[in-house]
């Protein structure tokens, strides 16, 4: 029996081209996970700083159903499926559905404590400021 090995070949092209590939998934994968953060006011709730980021009027949030929620002990409102999005440990921002079936824009970070606002656009609101009371508390008084 006789063995013969492959004839010399070139593969840096296809080095370069895993390597570019790497280098910008590695920009966007940095430029996606940024902490959002969350501007509350009269108008409106604004969401900057990440890809999933926009306005949503005073108007469209269901200010009268919000509430700041454990998300330990309120298993219905838990992420349970990512419909477009990041799911990192300690880190979740995009479209998912909840426990309860409803679609969310969801930005949690380690904290376990969330604001839950429900809006008239087919979806809720699923953020972990670092205050959450006080963020529902803006929001409200803006909206009186």
């Amino acid at each position: 029996m006789q063995i013969y090995e492959m004839a010399q070949y070139e593969f840096r092209g296809i080095v370069w081209v895993l390597v570019s590939l790497l280098l910008v998934l590695a920009v966007l994968l940095v430029c996606v996970v940024q902490a959002p953060a969350f501007e509350a006011s009269g108008d409106g709730l604004r969401i900057r700083g990440t890809l999933f980021g926009r306005t949503i009027p005073a108007a469209a949030l269901r200010l009268s159903e919000a509430r700041v929620v454990d998300l330990r002990t309120t298993p219905a409102l838990q992420p349970a499926w990512r419909l477009f999005g990041v799911g990192l440990p300690g880190y979740r921002a995009g479209w998912f559905r909840l426990g309860n079936k409803e679609r969310a824009l969801v930005f949690l970070g380690r904290s376990h404590r969330a604001l839950y606002i429900p809006t008239t656009a087919g979806y809720a609101l699923l953020i972990a400021p670092n205050d959450p009371d006080g963020c529902l508390g803006t929001l409200r008084s803006g909206a009186a």
